[in-house]
C-alpha cells in the first residue's frame, strides 16, 4: 500500500490509496479542481506512476462505503472505471416536486395581513397543542425568525438572547405580525418566559396565552398538571375567539393533523431521496401552511414512484443526522447540498421527533368523532414523545434516541446546528458528543447566527465531509 499528496493553493488532492495490484483502494479527493488547473493531476501522475483523467467538472469526493467516487477515473496498464452506480433518487416528474413546493410556499400564511382564508394565530416552542387552536377555527403558524433585524428588540432584549426570540420580538416591533390574532407560548426555557412578559408590555395589540408545558414529563403529578394546562388554555382561546371548542371539532382536528403527521413521516423515511432543501421546504410548510393544504399537495407527492436518476449528478458523499432547534435557516441545507451531503434524518427540536406519535384516537377518520375526552390523548401524546433539552423524561434517552437514528438510517456523520447562546441545547450537546464519541460516531458543532454565515459553514462542511 502507498499514498501520495499534494496541495497547490486552493486545490487539494490527496490520500489516492492502492495497494500491490496498483488498484484504487481509497477515493482520491479533489476539492477545487478544474481543467485549468491540470498541472495538480499531472504532479499526482508523478508521484504515483498512474495515468489520472479528471472530468470537466469540479469535483468534491470523498471516502464514503465504497471506496470508488463517482466521475473519477484511473488508468493503470488497464482502465478502472470509478463510477458507481447511482442508487435509485426521488426525481421530480415534470417538475412535480418544484410545483408543489411552491404551491405550498404560496398558501403559507401571510403573517403581516389578516387576509388569509381563516384567522391566523402564531405560537412558539415545540409544545403547543396546535389541535385545539385549529378546533377553535384557526390556522396555527409557527413563528421561524429571519435575518432581518430593526433593531427595534434589542432595546428590551439583552445580547446574549438567542435570536429564535429576539426575531419573533423584532417582527412583531416592527408590524410583521400584525395578521396573527395571538401568540401562543409554551413554557421551555428562561429566554422563553421573558419573552413572554416583555411581549404583553410591548406588544398588547398581539395578545399572548401562555401555556404551562411541564418540564419533568414522568412525575407522577404530571398528567394531572398538563390536563389542567390544556382545559385551561381551551377556556382562553375560547374567550379570544368568541367561539365554543366542541369535543367533536377537536377529535375533527386530532385527526387532521394525524393525517398530517403520517405524511411527514413518511417525507422523513424518504429523507435520503430529497436533496435538503427540498426535505428542508416540505417540514417547514407543514408549519406555516393550513393542514387541509398541506395534506392535499404532499399526499399525491408521496405517491410517485422513485424515478432512476438521469446520471448528471453525483450520488451524495455523506449521510448526516441534524441535531438542534427548529428549520430557521435555509442556508444550512443549500450549504449540506453544495457540500455533497444528503439528510437521512433529524433529531430537531421541530423535526421528525415533533411529528412522531398521534393521538390515542380519532387519528384515522377525521368524519368520525371518537368517543372520550380529546384533551386526555392530546396529553398523553404530549408526554410520550422525545423530550426536547428543555425537558426531562427518566425512561426517554436522547443520546439513545439519536444512536438509535444512527444505526437505522445508515448515518456517516452527525451535525449539531445549534443556536448561538441556546443554553438547553449547548447542555445537550455535551451529552450527545460524548456518547457519539464512545460509539466512534463523527460529529461537528456549528453555531448559527443571525447573520448568514454561508463560506464559514460550507468551508466546515467541506472539511467535515472530506473526513468522513
Amino acid at each position: 500500500m502507498y499514498t501520495a499528496g499534494v496541495d497547490v493553493g486552493a486545490i487539494t488532492a490527496k490520500a489516492a490509496i492502492f495497494n500491490d495490484e496498483g488498484l484504487l483502494a481509497t477515493a482520491l479527493i479533489l476539492t477545487g479542481y478544474n481543467r485549468a488547473d491540470a498541472g495538480v493531476a499531472r504532479m499526482l501522475e508523478e508521484k504515483l506512476g498512474h495515468t489520472i483523467s479528471v472530468p470537466e467538472q469540479a469535483q468534491l469526493a470523498g471516502h464514503r462505503r465504497s471506496a470508488h467516487r463517482p466521475g473519477l477515473t484511473m488508468k493503470s496498464g488497464r482502465q478502472i472505471d470509478v463510477q458507481p452506480e447511482t442508487p435509485p433518487t426521488r426525481q421530480p416528474i415534470a417538475g412535480s416536486l418544484q410545483s408543489v413546493v411552491r404551491k405550498l410556499q404560496s398558501a403559507a400564511c401571510n403573517l403581516q395581513s389578516k387576509g388569509n382564508p381563516q384567522p391566523t394565530i402564531g405560537f412558539l416552542t415545540a409544545y403547543v397543542p396546535e389541535e385545539l387552536l385549529h378546533a377553535a377555527g384557526l390556522t396555527p403558524v409557527f413563528v421561524f425568525h429571519t435575518r432581518e433585524d430593526t433593531g427595534r428588540a434589542r432595546a428590551h432584549l439583552p445580547n446574549s438572547t438567542c435570536w429564535v426570540a429576539g426575531s419573533a420580538l423584532d417582527q412583531a416591533l416592527s408590524g410583521k405580525l400584525d395578521g396573527l390574532a395571538g401568540l401562543v407560548v409554551a413554557q421551555t426555557c428562561d429566554t422563553m418566559q421573558g419573552l413572554s412578559n416583555i411581549w404583553r408590555r410591548n406588544v398588547a395589540h398581539i395578545p399572548l396565552l401562555h401555556f404551562g408545558m411541564p418540564q419533568r414529563l414522568d412525575g407522577r403529578a404530571t398528567r394531572t398538571y398538563l390536563l389542567a394546562e390544556l382545559r385551561s388554555l381551551r377556556q382562553r382561546i375560547q374567550a379570544l375567539t368568541g367561539g365554543v371548542i366542541s369535543d367533536d371539532a377537536l377529535w375533527e382536528s386530532v385527526a387532521l393533523y394525524g393525517n398530517t403527521r403520517a405524511l411527514v413521516r413518511r417525507v422523513y423515511a424518504q429523507a435520503a431521496e430529497f436533496a435538503p432543501p427540498d426535505l428542508y421546504a416540505l417540514v417547514r410548510a407543514a408549519f406555516q401552511t393550513p393542514k387541509e393544504t398541506f395534506n392535499e399537495y404532499v399526499t399525491p407527492l408521496l405517491e410517485q414512484p422513485a424515478i432512476p436518476p438521469d446520471g448528471k449528478s453525483a450520488a451524495p458523499s455523506a449521510h448526516l443526522l441534524l441535531v438542534g432547534s427548529e428549520l430557521g435557516d435555509p442556508v444550512l441545507f443549500d450549504v449540506i447540498t453544495q457540500a455533497g451531503g444528503c439528510i437521512v434524518g433529524d433529531l430537531l427540536d421541530l423535526g421528525e421527533r415533533y411529528f412522531e406519535g398521534d393521538a390515542a384516537a380519532g387519528s384515522k377518520q377525521r368524519s368520525a368523532p371518537a368517543a372520550g375526552d380529546p384533551l386526555e390523548a392530546l396529553c398523553d401524546r404530549m408526554l410520550t414523545r422525545v423530550p426536547t433539552p428543555t425537558k426531562h423524561h427518566a425512561q426517554t434517552n436522547r443520546a439513545a434516541r439519536l444512536l438509535s437514528l444512527v444505526q437505522k438510517r445508515s448515518a456517516d456523520g452527525v451535525i449539531f446546528a445549534r443556536q448561538k447562546f441556546c443554553e438547553p441545547h449547548g447542555f445537550d450537546y455535551a451529552v450527545l458528543a460524548d456518547a457519539l464519541d464512545r460509539a466512534g460516531v463523527p460529529h461537528l458543532l456549528v453555531e448559527l447566527e443571525q447573520a448568514s454565515q454561508a463560506d464559514q459553514l460550507r468551508t466546515r462542511l467541506e472539511a467535515f465531509l472530506e473526513m468522513l
